[in-house]
This record gives structure tokens, sequence and C-alpha cells, in this order.
């Protein structure tokens, strides 16, 4: 029954995600255009304020999209068990907890795939909106990026590559479950449900980042800069790339710890505190 519930999610809510992945490879392809069209500054100290412009508006719209398929998620669980819909989903020959699972499975994979093509998308932008706001070539820029990035992130690029596709797929659950959490929170509420959903939602994941935020004040305090302290070759902060190293870890297991106190509080809401009022 688990399967049959999982391709009835799929074929359900496969268009919104499709539809934004378009819009973003779409979007890719005009500022590639525009970059394309663009002449570089004349002098090394000179920016193009348009590539500029382009490049933080099109990172925008990309936190935007991102943004609204997570509201889509929420929404989609929401009306299909929350609503007029639940009544029918409930009496189903399924648990609860297959119910859940059916729709975090197909919700986790579109946001998994969508942090990946932001990912992409970005650098892609990056690659390519470089050299239209400054006057260096497309070969320097990749040289540098090469060359600096384990004194950025701590780790060279494949590992990187690894653990960002790690942790987009933790965060992807995370993310879903949390939402999953505050629309189940706020059907416990007698009125202005959808209200207190949204309320639920901001406030557990302010105190997920305030928490976070906390556990890397250790590593943030043995951050000091200084002529010393300054990688010769770099210029970047020797401490700078393990700091952001720990950030990336100290975030994944966050995301972890948030996604099962979620998936429990969602659990426990549906089995025990049901209410379709």
């Amino acid at each position: 029954m688990l399967n049959r519930l999982i391709r009835h999610e799929w074929k359900e809510t496969w268009r919104i995600p499709v539809i934004s992945y378009l819009v973003i490879l779409f979007l890719t392809l005009v500022c590639f255009f525009c970059f394309r069209q663009m002449e570089p500054p004349a002098s090394e100290d000179s920016i193009n304020v348009g590539a500029l412009v382009l490049m933080m508006l099109y990172c925008l719209l990309v936190s935007c999209i991102s943004m609204a398929v997570t509201i889509f998620v929420a929404v989609r669980f929401y009306r299909n068990l929350y609503t007029d819909e639940g009544y029918l989903m409930h009496t189903l020959p399924v648990t609860p907890r297959q119910l859940l699972v059916s729709k975090l499975l197909v919700a986790a994979f579109w946001m998994f795939v969508l942090s990946l093509l932001a990912l992409w998308s970005i650098c892609s932008i990056m690659l390519f909106g470089i050299p239209a706001m400054s006057l260096v070539d497309m070969s320097e820029v990749i040289g540098a990026f090469m060359k600096y990035f384990p004194y950025l992130f701590g780790m060279g690029p494949a590992a990187f590559l690894i653990f960002y596709v790690v942790f987009s797929l933790i965060s992807a659950f995370s993310s879903v479950l949390i939402a999953y959490a505050a629309v189940s929170l706020g059907q416990l509420f007698s009125r202005h449900k959808a209200m207190a959903s949204v309320i639920c939602y901001i406030g557990f994941s302010m105190l997920v980042q305030t928490v976070t935020s906390l556990l890397m004040t250790p590593s943030l305090t043995r951050l000091v800069l200084s002529e010393n302290m300054v990688d010769d070759i770099s210029g970047i902060p020797v401490y700078f790339g393990a700091y952001m190293r720990e950030i990336f870890l100290v975030s994944g297991v966050g995301a972890i710890v948030s996604a099962v106190i979620s998936y429990i509080l969602t659990e426990y809401i549906m089995s025990r505190q049901l209410n379709l009022d």
C-alpha cells in the first residue's frame, strides 16, 4: 500500500516542481545571453554594475522559487490530510506513518533535486557573470576558484561536492519535516489554523537557527583576524577554511536533529491528536 501512496503522491505533485525547475533553467539561459551581450569594464578597477545587479537578482529569484516549492509542499500536506480530503485519506486502510512517509519521500526528492539545481545554476551564473562584471577571463576565474577553494571551505572541490550532496539530502528531509510539523501544530488550534501554522514554522525555524548559531560560537571565537593569521598566498585567514567546515558539519547535525524531532511530532499529532474540524 505504501508503494501505491507514493505513486499517487508522485502523480499529484510533479507539475509544480518540474515547472519550477524549467523556470530556473529558463532564467539561467536568459542570464547567459545577457552576460554575453555585456561589454566588460575598460579597466581592472571598474565594475559592470549591470552584471552585478543581474547576478544578485538571479540569486534572489532562485531563492524565491525554492521558497515557493517549500510552500507548495506544506500546502499540499495541509490540504490532503487536514481538510475535507483528510477525511477520505484517513479512512484508507493505511497507517498515519504510511501517509506521512509517502508524502515525505516524494517531497524530499523534489527539494533535493531543487537544491542540486540551485547550486549548479548559481555556480554557472557566477562563472559567466564575473567575467562580464570585471575585467578577467573565464579561465582566470576557474583557476582562482580551484586554487583558493580549500582556503575558503576547508576541503577540496571533490570532497565539497560529495558533502554538499549528502547535506542537501539531509536538508531536504529536514525542511519538509519542519513544514509538516508546523502544519500539524497549527491544526491543534481551534481558530486561525493557517496563521498558527505559519507562526509555528517561523518560530521553529528561528529556534533551529538560534541553537545552530550558539553551537558555532566556539569556532567563531577562534576566528581572530590579524596579519599573522592571514595566509601569504591566498590572503585568506588561515582558520577560515576550518571554520566553514565546522559550520557545514554543525548545520548538518542540526538538520538531522530537527528532522527527527519534526518527524516524531508530526506522526504523534497525526496518530493521537488528529483534528479535522
